[in-house]
């Protein structure tokens, strides 16, 4: 998570002494502030005197001025406004904000957004074995505080990479706490490490299985687990974003789970092990994006998407695709790379004008070529931007390959008014950016 530029959201700075050093947040979960009475009572009579004072010496127009100051106040700016502020700060700054303002101690026990991770706690700078500990114990106090004090949490944001001896039940009981009994979250993230025997979390699908619970999300992020969805799970109806990375998941749970998404716009799947048959299915009326990265396993890919628009497809072995309705289908991506997929330029050239015959956008990177591309009578008559990238090493390409063999993706596409060659020594190409 991204440092944000945080001036616009400060607080403004008291003009009498803040409370003590001492005033902390416990844990990053329930906030003390540790103000003795007999000071703070001092330092209430002192700041009182003093602007008497200067009242007495000014006239009227300072008591003008100071009561507009009052009322621009922190303190008084409208809840919603204060909430808005708060909500830009990460979750240790927001706590500790809290203890130096009644208003945002206020707004802290209706945090909603919870991104917990090593860095957003202030962990950082600790021993690279007390940082393990300090997180569940500050994760867990952040969510049992929410939990007691009846906070709705409409972010979770687990970010656990790195640490591998967190207990399971641990995590259990935070997704079932947050998730459960939160019933309005919209956004659920968890991005785990495997274990130290390369097993993987489970991901609980019972988190999903209540309706209520599950139809208020509206994006879901998971990394590194194991998630075997069944026909128990509750309706996703308001989920759009799902983001499957490195998760263990077969044909057959994905299946079910897709079953549960009619509102779903954008489905990214990368590095998963299990599926085979990946069959976007018709009752997906409103997915616009599917990104499908790296999945060896995958042979086949069956889509029935009608407002598909944009289909990414990289780092995996040549799988046998089919579209029912492709007429909104413009910006097509395929990305290989000599390990998976020799020979994508003779492929995309052979099958992409009766699979995608309306893409306008095409964007193809081989790492291997070792048969010339065909020349063909099948046309891409509305492509108008193509991009082909080359990867010029030895082991890539065959010596005996024809670059001028490309000029057949010219020859099929008459309204062509954009073209990009490049060609490149190294031997991986960047990735490509999804937004």
């Amino acid at each position: 998570m991204d440092e944000r530029a945080m001036s616009p959201g400060r607080a403004p700075q008291n003009r009498h002494p803040g409370p003590p050093r001492s005033a902390e947040i416990d844990a990053a979960g329930a906030v003390r502030v540790r103000t003795t009475g007999h000071r703070s009572s001092k330092l209430r009579r002192t700041h009182a005197a003093e602007t008497n004072g200067a009242t007495c010496q000014q006239g009227d127009v300072s008591h003008g001025a100071q009561n507009t100051r009052e009322q621009l106040s922190f303190e008084n700016l409208p809840e919603d406004i204060v909430h808005l502020i708060h909500s830009l700060l990460h979750v240790q700054d927001a706590a500790r904000s809290a203890c130096v303002s009644r208003v945002l101690l206020r707004s802290w026990r209706c945090y909603s957004d919870l991104m917990l991770a090593d860095r957003t706690l202030g962990l950082t700078d600790k021993k690279s074995e007390e940082i393990e500990t300090n997180l569940i114990d500050k994760v867990d106090r952040i969510i049992e505080n929410h939990y007691r004090n009846g906070v709705k949490v409409k972010t979770l944001d687990l970010d656990l990479f790195g640490y591998n001896n967190i207990n399971a039940s641990y995590l259990d009981r935070w997704l079932h706490i947050s998730v459960k009994s939160g019933i309005e979250i919209e956004v659920l993230n968890l991005i785990m490490y495997p274990f130290m025997d390369d097993s993987y979390y489970s991901f609980p699908s019972s988190v999903l299985s209540d309706t209520a619970a599950a139809s208020s999300i509206q994006s879901i992020f998971l990394m590194y687990c194991a998630f075997c969805p069944t026909s128990t799970l509750g309706c996703l109806k308001r989920l759009k974003s799902l983001d499957l990375s490195r998760v263990r998941i077969t044909d057959e749970g994905l299946g079910h789970l897709l079953s549960k998404c009619f509102a779903l716009e954008r489905l990214v799947v990368n590095g998963c092990t299990g599926i085979i048959f990946l069959r976007i299915p018709c009752t997906l009326q409103q997915l616009k994006l599917l990104h499908i990265t790296t999945c060896e396993t995958m042979q086949v890919i069956e889509i029935d998407a009608p407002k598909l628009c944009t289909l990414y497809y990289s780092g995996g072995p040549l799988v046998e695709i089919s579209i029912k309705n492709s007429s909104q289908l413009k910006n097509v991506s395929f990305w290989f790379n000599y390990l998976f997929a020799p020979g994508i330029l003779s492929y995309a050239r052979a099958r992409l004008p009766s699979i995608t015959p309306n893409v306008e956008s095409l964007t193809l990177r081989s790492h291997k070529e070792n048969v010339d591309t065909p020349m063909l009578s099948s046309k891409l008559i509305n492509l108008k931007k193509l991009e082909i990238g080359l990867c010029a090493s030895v082991q890539a390409v065959s010596p005996s390959y024809d670059v001028f063999s490309l000029l057949s993706f010219l020859d099929a596409s008459p309204a062509l008014d954009s073209f990009l060659l490049s060609v490149s020594r190294c031997p991986h190409l960047p990735g490509l950016s999804i937004t």
